[in-house]
């Protein structure tokens, strides 16, 4: 069971100007500014949705850059973007006020600035929230001397062990910081110090140097081969699924069997025939993710020749599907489906059948569509002797042939 709370969301900061970055980047702002063919908010995104924290993101865009981002934001599925403010303090208050009536109890704040992220520093940060704290951070020790330059140009040494690095994403209870802001007299760095100087409890956690901000042109030499790395290593494939099994006709003593669709059983007088449990939505998704794999077909992984298949739930085989997608380090972007049967009527039943999917693959709902269409009365399935199914799978793959 994940630790991450569901009553969080993150919230996406990308509305600062980058007076500093500018200089270097022909006054392009940072967060929009191109490597190879996506922008660093476009790579951050990626690297939010591909730790698969099924959080929501709610990212904050400056007025200027606003309808050039819909779009963006509308690819990846994010929350519709909101107009930030002249500094960080305000871009946050204002997407607190956004989601100040739905029921968050944290928000993940983040800075578009950091396209790298660490899934296990994320995991740590809800490790460490209890009730007690307002806001965890994570945080780096300074490896480097470091000096103060005071009057006259004078450097004055100081002691590096008493100082550290502040990281975003940041874990704040939503109350609290919503509460701090309302009092808000200072402009501050971020919201760990905000929340510190008014006085609630703040706690630290090691953070991970991949995640460092882009501030100055020149810090893009560090992160290019990182980004880069994460770009490139991964390829998209479509995979297409397709299976179709007969309805038959319950006998008197068989009224209990029901309609199998993705594990979900929806009560008939009919029931679909198979050496399985015929389950033909779920067979149709394995067939589509074996054939992003390009790994035969569900026939040849389990062939219905053999007894040991005979009556066994498909469950089984949508997770050694799974399994093979694992250990070429891939995972699931999307999961398209249509149903093809004049009964039962899927819209009335999409939803438990998308549950039920999830909770047997791990996959989040948003990741799954369920669409049911009928054959005009047309054919086998027009007369009702059938189901059948289509489906496209997007997976994205460790690309081992770069």
């Amino acid at each position: 069971m994940s630790i991450i709370n569901k009553e969080s969301i993150i919230i996406l900061l990308a509305a600062g100007n980058s007076e500093r970055f500018k200089s270097g980047s022909k006054n392009i702002e940072k967060q929009f500014f191109n490597i190879g063919n996506k922008t660093i908010f476009e790579i951050c995104l990626e690297n939010i949705l591909s730790l698969q924290l099924n959080l929501k993101i709610l990212p904050v865009i400056s007025k200027k850059k606003l309808n050039n981002t819909k779009k963006i934001c509308k690819n990846y599925n994010t929350l519709p973007p909101i107009i930030g403010g002249e500094t960080r303090q305000e871009s946050v208050y204002k997407a607190l006020q956004k989601l100040k009536n739905q029921e968050i109890k944290y928000v993940l704040i983040h800075d578009a600035a950091r396209p790298l992220l660490d899934k296990d520093v994320i995991l740590e940060l809800y490790k460490n929230m209890n009730n007690n704290v307002s806001c965890v951070a994570p945080c780096l020790k300074i490896n480097d001397a470091i000096r103060k330059i005071e009057k006259g140009s004078k450097l004055r040494a100081l002691n590096k062990n008493e100082y550290t690095l502040i990281q975003t994403p940041q874990l704040c209870c939503f109350s609290d910081l919503l509460s701090a802001h309302n009092k808000l007299n200072n402009d501050y760095d971020d919201e760990s110090s905000l929340l510190f100087d008014k006085g609630y409890k703040i706690k630290t956690i090691q953070g991970n140097r991949i995640s460092s901000k882009i501030t100055y042109f020149e810090d893009l030499e560090y992160l290019k081969p990182h980004i880069n790395k994460s770009m490139n290593n991964y390829i998209t494939k479509i995979g297409i699924g397709y299976d179709v099994h007969r309805l038959i006709k319950c006998k008197p003593n068989e009224t209990n069997k029901g309609i199998i669709l993705g594990g979900h059983k929806i009560a008939s007088n009919y029931y679909l025939h198979g050496h399985s449990d015929a389950d033909v939505l779920l067979h149709s998704i394995t067939d589509s993710i074996y054939g992003s794999l390009n790994h035969l077909d569900i026939g040849q992984h389990f062939p219905p020749t053999e007894n040991k298949w005979k009556n066994s739930k498909s469950s089984i085989f949508l997770k050694h599907s799974l399994n093979e997608l694992n250990k070429r380090e891939g995972k699931i972007i999307h999961i398209d489906v249509v149903i093809i049967t004049e009964f039962p009527k899927i819209s009335v039943h999409s939803n438990k059948i998308k549950s039920s999917i999830s909770k047997i693959s791990n996959i989040s709902e948003k990741r799954i569509s369920i669409k049911g269409k009928t054959n005009e009365g047309i054919g086998f399935i027009g007369r009702k002797e059938g189901i059948a199914v289509l489906t496209n799978t997007t997976i994205q793959l460790k690309d081992y042939e770069s």
